[in-house]
């Protein structure tokens, strides 16, 4: 089955749950490791629980490789400021599935430090950080993501390169609450 199709049996069966319609949004991001773009959906069931799900695609040497991604975010505080609501930190989980072969970095790009930087595998894990402001007035969102894949968890501990960008991602997303 093509990444697309994958991915629009995935959305087809989240959208056909019973849900209120504001608890969905759409969603567009600059994405870091889920992709240098992702756009998909997410479902709101209490005001402290959401999940994403997105398709992703990241570009190298000139060809696109996708993937699909999935988070689960978790809000303790939701803070009402002038009619709109601030989730000012976030916690939460995500994993991503590489759709286009058996490998997810089946290839590294020129700007990691050597060949095969990244184990070979389709399915990536790790923990993420943010925050998200909705304008509840007009139904749009921006949040602010900071992502660290599980190997680079155990990079942080292991590797003498203690190089920033090859731990941790960051990504910008906006939303629309219909």
């Amino acid at each position: 089955m093509q990444p697309f199709a994958k991915a629009l049996v995935l959305f087809s069966f989240l959208w056909n749950t019973s849900a209120q319609a504001s608890d969905w949004r759409v969603i567009l991001e600059r994405a870091g490791f889920m992709g240098t773009l992702a756009a998909g959906a997410s479902y709101e069931w209490l005001p402290e629980h959401a999940i994403d799900v997105t398709l992703g695609g990241y570009l190298i040497e000139q060809e696109i490789f996708y993937q699909t991604n999935i988070a689960y975010r978790y809000s303790r505080w939701n803070s009402p400021t002038n009619g709109n609501i601030w989730r000012p930190l976030q916690f939460g989980i995500f994993a991503v599935y590489a759709l286009n072969s058996d490998r997810y970095f089946m290839r590294s790009p020129d700007k990691y430090p050597s060949k095969g930087y990244y184990d070979e595998t389709a399915f990536r894990y790790g923990l993420e950080f943010g925050t998200t402001y909705t304008f509840l007035p007009s139904g749009f969102g921006i949040g602010y993501r900071i992502r660290i894949f599980d190997n680079g968890l155990t990079a942080m501990f292991n590797n003498s390169n203690r190089d920033v960008q090859y731990y941790i991602s960051s990504g910008v997303t906006l939303q629309y609450l219909f």
